[in-house]
């Protein structure tokens, strides 16, 4: 039983596919609503994203982004050297050539989780001051003064006035 969630057909294609500033021409084959794999020797490693434009035989070009989710380079022959790209994006085009192959393609309806409340921040608690501005009454100059030490009587620092513990 396959693992794979659309039904696939082979057809040859020719592709041209880019990423990275490098541009390459290439044969399409094995073709889904959700990917395909582009037959070369120049695949890009997994994750790579490709933008692909496949000449459809209806003489339309589609225009695709895929991301690559494998690639295959090996010299045994019975094997393909390429890439599986998975769509990231389809135009009409593509929808209507898979439409004709497979009777499938149509946009799924997107699947909608439930909004979980979020909490709210907890409110920032200040910490008390660790110091105060008192205003010296004889000469009017702004002293800084630590919390800890108005119990001990502060004193102004230009003249030397006790300061008030308010």
């Amino acid at each position: 039983m396959s693992k794979r969630r659309h039904s696939r057909f082979v057809r040859r294609l020719e592709t041209e596919f880019s990423a990275a500033g490098q541009s390459y021409r290439a044969i399409s084959s094995d073709f889904s609503c959700s990917g395909l794999f582009i037959r070369t020797n120049h695949a890009f490693p997994p994750g790579t994203i490709l933008d692909i434009s496949v000449h459809l035989p209806d003489g339309e070009t589609s225009v695709l982004q895929g991301r690559v989710r494998r690639a295959l380079k090996t010299t045994v022959v019975s094997l393909k050297n390429g890439m599986g790209v998975e769509l990231i994006e389809k135009d009409a085009f593509y929808n209507k050539f898979m439409l004709i192959f497979t009777g499938e393609c149509e946009e799924p309806e997107p699947k909608l989780r439930p909004i979980e409340p979020q909490p709210e921040p907890a409110k920032a608690v200040e910490p008390p001051p660790d110091s105060m501005i008192i205003a010296c009454a004889a000469c009017g100059v702004k002293n800084k003064v630590r919390v800890e030490r108005l119990p001990q009587g502060p004193k102004c620092g230009k003249c030397g006035a006790p300061l008030p513990a308010d």
